[in-house]
């Protein structure tokens, strides 16, 4: 993943220009030029979502049995057909069955468009309850965000030349106004997009997986978007979870324990 630093958040209905942003392909969560970290010191909540032997997205831990992501994971296959490897830093090729935590039901935001970035939250329940030693689980975003305020972003990284890293990676960066976020996207941006960057190649790579972004101890961001690994150009795309919330809560009611 790659961060950049603008948010974009006010509180009221979601609504889109006609103006589309570009389409974007189902891709890994990597982060550009991110600090290496181990699990425990982020605080136990990043999980790894697989599909098969590919890494397909990051999550964050809400509960022993729920994890937050980002509703375009799931376009390709039902959610039954992702696992969820918890307590890892590293990434590797292949986990034998027993590693394996399937997914057992999902929930995608109802009003969920790609191309106008609304609603592309998903909730998801997994077959076994994650806990133990060093597992962490994230509240729910209490506030809406402010330009300036510092946030933490994590997953499997990317280095200069967008080789992967198998070990988790961190960074931190600013959050930035919308109105200069509206003008560096030359797009008006939905009410609920936060945008991040620091235009000094700290970015999302290859576009969103679904990873959290981190204030003060609570989830307020998950990753959707970016325009380039690296780039100093455009800020990054997250869904605010502080909007989103209702659905988020209403998900894991639903789904149960």
């Amino acid at each position: 993943m790659y961060f950049n630093g603008v948010i974009l958040l006010m509180l009221m209905p979601a609504i889109f220009a006609d103006e589309e942003l570009p389409e974007r392909d189902l891709i890994q969560p990597r982060i550009f030029h991110g600090k290496p970290i181990s699990l425990r010191t982020l605080g136990g909540y990043a999980v790894q979502i697989y599909r098969g032997s590919t890494l397909v997205c990051t999550g964050t831990l809400l509960s022993k049995n729920h994890i937050l992501t980002a509703a375009h994971c799931f376009e390709r296959a039902n959610f039954t057909d992702f696992y969820v490897v918890a307590g890892e830093n590293d990434q590797v090729d292949f986990y034998f069955e027993e590693d394996r935590n399937y997914v057992i039901k999902g929930k995608r935001h109802p009003d969920y468009n790609k191309l106008q970035f609304i609603g592309d939250i998903a909730v998801v329940k997994v077959r076994y309850p994650i806990r133990g030693r060093g597992t962490g689980y994230m509240n729910l975003c209490s506030r809406l965000m402010s330009a300036g305020n510092m946030v933490t972003v994590s997953g499997w990284g990317a280095s200069e030349n967008q080789r992967n890293h198998n070990e988790l990676r961190t960074m931190r960066i600013p959050i930035v106004a919308k109105p200069e976020c509206n003008e560096k996207m030359a797009i008006k941006l939905p009410v609920n997009v936060i945008c991040a960057s620091n235009y000094k190649k700290s970015t999302l790579c290859n576009g969103d997986s679904g990873g959290p972004m981190i204030f003060n101890g609570e989830v307020c961001g998950v990753s959707t978007w970016t325009f380039e690994c690296g780039n100093t150009i455009k800020p990054d795309i997250f869904m605010s979870v502080y909007v989103y919330r209702d659905f988020i809560n209403k998900a894991m009611d639903e789904m149960g324990d």
